[in-house]
């Protein structure tokens, strides 16, 4: 009798207010591209992406969030191409309506695009390169933050959290080499950042974002390395139109020891910018359709040799530009089809050496599906 009597108490703890208040969400987007450049280098295809998002509400105020990602399909023991990584991680709390706290690993945030780079929420079928070579999407730190809404159309993010290796930084890639991923960072090297977003407007959305660290790991002889980034951005939609646009200046303290003691080569200063503008035409053609076929463009200024140091010299090949031309078709809101053509230059006059130093090409074609739930 009292095991038959275990099982309506069982169902009663379940249905408990505390229980019901519990709730796992599964989520995740991906991305495949082909990427084909000018010249004698054969294209590729790669689901560059793969990321699970699981999370979970413990009650009404306290929950945790996380992404674990595969790059490049799969990684092995002989060292496939991929990466297995966890993108984000954290528990959070929100005592209150308009504020809150997380800690674990967060992303940095800084631009538009490390904080939201889901496939359908930007155009191209890569990230603008301005998140690879400037700002070094995606990036995660360890760390604590506090978040909230003083105001009605004012917003806000402040984190402490671990910080870059500058052991890594380079003048090619600038901060890129230096993420530690959250993985094991030190804490000789902390750092702080933030973001304030303000929407004036219906359709607008005005950013700005900073991080300052230290990035030397303790290493006296190569003195602090601190690091700092100041960036602003903009977001605006009216009707069919969509235009973005940001910028970043980033300044690195004793470039000069890092040479000197590691043979680091990084820039004193790194900037970059990009404007973009798109139009949905679809509605030109079908005047009843939630589909979306957008056209776009996007112009971008890279420079990691913006200033530089006595002890290296200025090139031109490391200030670079680029031209997106594209179509973004979307036949739901989380699904996008995607493809495009880039033109790549750089400040070098001498037309024997390459127009882009990643594919050694003066353009690349590329087409891609992305997805997100």
């Amino acid at each position: 009798m009292k095991r038959f009597l275990l099982l309506p108490i069982a169902l009663l703890l379940v249905s408990a207010p505390g229980a019901l208040a519990q709730e796992t969400t599964l989520g995740g987007y991906g991305e495949l591209h082909y990427n084909d450049p000018e010249g004698a280098t054969p294209g590729e295809l790669d689901f560059h992406r793969f990321v699970l998002y699981i999370g979970h509400s413990f009650n009404d105020w306290i929950s945790f969030a996380s992404e674990v990602e595969v790059e490049h399909v799969y990684l092995s023991d002989e060292g496939g191409p991929g990466e297995l990584g966890i993108e984000q991680a954290y528990v959070e709390f929100q005592p209150w309506d308009s504020y809150g706290f997380r800690g674990g690993i967060v992303l940095i945030p800084v631009g538009i695009i490390n904080p939201i780079h889901e496939p359908p929420t930007f155009h191209g079928v890569e990230r603008p390169s301005f998140h690879r070579i400037i700002i070094p999407t995606t990036w995660r730190e360890a760390g604590l933050g506090f978040y909230g809404m003083p105001f009605e159309k004012v917003a806000f993010q402040l984190y402490y959290t671990s910080s870059f290796d500058a052991n890594g930084f380079s003048l090619s890639s600038g901060l890129r080499g230096g993420r530690t991923k959250a993985a094991e960072p030190k804490t000789s090297d902390m750092a702080l950042s933030g973001r304030v977003d303000v929407y004036p407007t219906i359709g607008l959305i005005v950013g700005g974002s900073f991080f300052t660290g230290s990035t030397t790991r303790g290493a006296e002889e190569l003195g602090d390395g601190t690091t700092t980034i100041l960036a602003a951005d903009a977001r605006y939609s009216i009707g069919d139109f969509e235009f973005r646009g940001e910028f970043a200046n980033i300044s690195i303290a004793d470039t000069e020891l890092l040479f000197e003691e590691r043979g680091i080569s990084v820039a004193e200063q790194i900037m970059g910018y990009y404007i973009e503008g798109a139009y949905n035409f679809l509605p030109l053609l079908f005047d009843e359709t939630a589909q979306k076929l957008f056209v776009f463009a996007r112009y971008e200024g890279l420079n990691t040799e913006a200033s530089l140091g006595e002890h290296l010299e200025e090139t031109g090949r490391y200030d670079r530009t680029e031209i997106t031309l594209g179509l973004t078709y979307k036949p739901t809101t989380n699904v996008a089809v995607k493809l495009d053509y880039q033109i790549y230059g750089n400040g070098v006059d001498d037309e024997t050496m390459p127009g882009y130093i990643r594919s050694g090409a003066d353009g690349q074609l590329n087409a891609g599906v992305g997805y997100a739930f």
